[in-house]
């Protein structure tokens, strides 16, 4: 009773936050209806005193005096309870007291309780001197009221109190029923109702819950104490004992104003309502291992008045959950269930749990295990198949397998290197559980698989207990599927001027098999081949050129499965002649009066020969310079500039820039012309 007290002062507190308190600052509170007006003073009255109420209907009206005779309240214990009617109870509780005589003292003596009391109750609010119903106000008019309090002897005492306001009916909204919940029959009931500023005030103080009978439709309420608004929350709740369990139950919400009018209700509220109350679990059970061999488990039948039957849960691993292994309820009056669906090499784990009428089951007792031995491999894997990825260079296994027992674990794939002279035991390729019929193998952390390499696999299954099937295996070639590097270091060198020698560095591959030579002249486009050479050769001499010419050489690497290398960094080479043309003979000069020189020579002929080149001095001995620009082809010359004091020699060049030796000098010889 005082914790309930405590709860309707503090809410009261909450709901009168933004006002003064009685005892200092007393105000008016004033609520329209339809047809009437509630005026409410929060001023606390000594014995006898009263006040007289006016109105005015708009500014510059003159104050109406409403009531003939002070309102005064209740004068005497006597007059109180009458007054009080059917609230009188609820009032005894409220302060907590049990007599008439008691209610009357704390009703002035505790002025919030008396505030909250007058607001929850329009009686209780008149037995206080605290009410006037104004019975003919012009609605939809602002009117000022004016209250004047009044001693024992009806004169005025000095204090009044003002309010001016709009008069007109407020609708506050319907309350909106959220949610219910039981436990048993206990139920919870939350509503949603959003708290206003004191400024709104909306007169909305408590509610009413009802149920729906079902058999009469009529709203049968639930709540016998006031359910007080707290305008600090949206949400508020009501506990109670239902009277019904294992039905669909229908609620209703009201807001109650402080006038003690109903306000607009909720819809309709439906609720499952099924009787919850926790089971006894389970905890005398055991489980052993028969023969056969199945799992016998039993416990000592539930003592629950209510139950209806029992389900078994099982788990093979207690790290992962417990699930559900009887599709229907075990009888009421049963202790026994027989587990025909282990396998073997594991460790099963049960628990019973009761379920009664309503549905609702027991939460989880003792647990019992039973240890069930493996005999037998999981089936052989068949049909292995590896392809080498040479996108991803990843080696994709797969096979097949028939159907799994139910003591099959794990897949494990093993693998070794085949095409070294010792190659050694195999190493383990998944290192954790494999149930895919299929495997992607990255060649251990990552390092890839070494192309032309051969990789034996083999696959086995294998139970929980560790006891393996055959195994299947498979042998893979990687294929060569990456060229080899170009040759480094091609050089050519002219041998003499009778042959171009080629020499490059080796290649370092294991899969090696050959090197090409390509050749092509400085005014052609593209190589064309000249010989391909086994990997140990890296020299050749190229005797199939012309003195003169310019070739360009590259060599590529091959590998055994025809893979070419890119061309290595070409070598330039001229191939030229280091002999020079044999001298010029029989070179004769004749100077023509006043025209110049002239002069003929013997043909040299060789398969390199280029052209001639004339050269001039003043004196035998001197320097010769070129008579004329570029080579000539025939073996004459004119040189206008030349007289019968000039020297000349004739010299011959060939493709590779050689001049033969220059021979004697010779002087013209001077040709009369008549």
């Amino acid at each position: 009773m005082k914790k309930f007290l405590i709860i309707i002062l503090s809410v009261f507190c909450l709901v009168t936050k933004g006002q003064k308190s009685f005892a200092s600052e007393p105000v008016l509170r004033i609520a329209p209806l339809e047809d009437e007006v509630y005026v409410y003073h929060t001023q606390r009255l000594p014995s006898g005193h009263g006040f007289i109420i006016y109105r005015r209907d708009g500014p510059g009206e003159a104050f109406v005096r409403l009531n003939e005779r002070p309102v005064r309240g209740a004068q005497r214990i006597d007059d109180m309870r009458p007054m009080l009617a059917d609230r009188y109870e609820a009032l005894l509780e409220m302060f907590e007291v049990e007599s008439a005589a008691s209610l009357w003292l704390v009703m002035r003596a505790r002025q919030f309780e008396a505030g909250l009391a007058s607001f929850l109750y329009p009686e209780a609010a008149k037995t206080l001197g605290r009410l006037y119903i104004d019975q003919d106000a012009p609605m939809n008019t602002e009117v000022t009221y004016r209250i004047e309090f009044v001693n024992n002897l009806d004169r005025p005492t000095g204090k009044e109190l003002f309010k001016t306001l709009m008069l007109e009916k407020r609708e506050p909204p319907a309350p909106r029923i959220l949610s219910a919940s039981n436990v048993g029959t206990v139920v919870t009931l939350e509503w949603e109702y959003s708290g206003v500023k004191p400024e709104d005030d909306d007169f909305v103080i408590r509610f009413y819950i009802y149920r729906i009978d079902p058999q009469t439709q009529e709203l049968q309420m639930l709540n016998d104490r006031a359910l007080v608004r707290n305008n600090a929350y949206d949400n508020h709740w009501f506990i109670f004992e239902s009277p019904v369990v294992n039905t669909t139950e229908r609620y209703v919400v009201s807001a109650v104003d402080i006038t003690g009018n109903l306000e607009a209700l909720s819809e309709v509220f439906e609720y499952d309502l099924i009787y919850n109350l926790p089971l006894q679990p389970v905890y005398e059970i055991s489980a052993h291992v028969t023969p056969e061999p199945w799992v016998e488990v039993t416990w000592k039948p539930s003592l629950e008045e209510n139950i209806t039957g029992y389900r078994i849960y099982r788990s093979s691993d207690l790290s992962q959950p417990f699930q559900l292994i009887t599709d229907e309820l075990l009888h009421a009056e049963s202790g026994y269930y027989l587990d025909t669906t282990i396998v073997g090499g594991f460790s099963y784990f049960y628990y019973v749990t009761v379920v009664d009428i309503a549905g609702n089951e027991s939460a989880e007792g003792s647990v019992a295990m039973a240890r069930v031995l493996d005999l037998f491999a999981p089936p052989r894997p068949f049909g292995l198949t590896a392809e080498f990825n040479t996108q991803t260079r990843n080696i994709e296994l797969s096979w097949q397998t028939e159907t799994l027992s139910g003591n099959f674990e794990t897949f494990t794939i093993m693998r070794r290197r085949e095409d070294v002279v010792n190659p050694g035991a195999f190493s383990r390729v998944n290192p954790d559980i494999l149930t895919e019929t299929s495997f992607i193998d990255l060649g251990g952390e990552d390092a890839g698989f070494l192309e032309g390499a051969k990789y034996r696999y083999v696959v086995f299954s294998s139970s929980r207990a560790k006891i393996h099937s055959d195994t299947t295996a498979i042998v893979l070639n990687i294929p060569i599927i990456t060229a080899p590097e170009a040759p480094l270091g091609v050089r050519a060198l002219n041998d003499n001027g009778f042959r171009i020698n080629l020499n490059w560095g080796a290649v370092s591959s294991r899969n090696l098999k050959k090197y090409t030579v390509y050749r092509k002249k400085a005014d052609e486009e593209s190589f064309h081949k000249l010989l391909d050479l086994p990997i140990t050769t890296r020299f050749i001499r190229d005797e199939e050129i012309q003195i003169g010419n310019t070739y360009i050489y590259a060599v590529t690497a091959t590998d055994i499965a025809g893979n070419e290398s890119e061309f290595s960094l070409p070598d330039t080479l001229f191939f030229r002649n280091y002999n020079p043309p044999r001298s010029v003979r029989n070179i004769q000069a004749a100077a023509l009066r006043d025209e110049g020189v002239e002069l003929r020579w013997e043909r040299v002929v060789a398969d390199d020969f280029l052209g001639y080149k004339v050269y001039r001095s003043s004196i035998p001995t001197g320097i010769f310079e070129p008579v004329h620009e570029g080579l000539l082809k025939e073996t004459s010359f004119f040189d206008g500039q030349g007289d019968a004091e000039t020297w000349y020699r004739v010299r011959a060049i060939d493709t590779s820039g050689n001049e033969s030796r220059p021979g004697n000098p010779v002087r013209p010889v001077v040709v009369n012309e008549n």
